[in-house]
């Protein structure tokens, strides 16, 4: 579930937030496998609640969307296996995602997807069966480097204790989903 959530929120975009993902590897411990590109990443500013709440709503919704169209369009097995596991630990991580925020007593967001994501889920949708997979695994990531960012960075500063401690709670998953993402690159 954690690792759901996790994907979701490093797929989804990060609006006027601009993420990076130094903070997010500094955190990562020895054993675990990482892109050397993660360390070369812009340390990310804590962003705003309202901003961290819309980033991950989209990512999330981004994140079950993109996979669906995988499972369809999909040819590899291991990319299929990777786009099930998203939908069904980014499905869990919405629930959660929902009820921090009904705990925090905050607006919830929009579910809906914001046009940076549109974007990348209208070009996989153009992609013929060649080039989909590449695409795809690509896209998922993408957007999981700047989420394990924009998630590292609220976790550590953010202003509400409640969906601070939901960010936290998710890193090992995000760190999980980005290691699975790199390999399948």
């Amino acid at each position: 579930m954690i690792r759901c959530v996790l994907c979701l929120l490093l797929a989804m975009g990060v609006g006027t937030v601009s993420v990076g993902t130094a903070a997010f590897a500094a955190d990562l411990p020895a054993s675990q496998p990482t892109d050397p590109s993660i360390n070369q990443a812009p340390p990310v500013a804590t962003p705003s609640t309202e901003s961290f709440l819309a980033s991950v709503a989209a990512g999330n919704r981004f994140e079950i969307d993109s996979s669906k169209l995988a499972l369809e369009r999909g040819k590899s097995d291991a990319v299929k296996i990777f786009a099930h596991r998203l939908i069904d630990e980014h499905t869990s991580t919405g629930a959660r995602f929902k009820q921090a925020i009904a705990q925090a007593k905050l607006p919830p967001p929009t579910d809906e997807l914001d046009a940076r994501h549109q974007a990348i889920l209208d070009d996989l949708e153009a992609r013929d069966a060649a080039s989909f997979d590449k695409a795809y695994v690509e896209a998922q990531y993408q957007a999981l480097r700047e989420l394990a960012g924009l998630f590292r960075a609220y976790a550590t500063g953010g202003d509400d204790a409640r969906i601070r401690q939901f960010a936290q709670d998710l890193l090992l998953t995000m760190r999980s989903h980005l290691d699975d993402a790199s390999k399948l690159r």
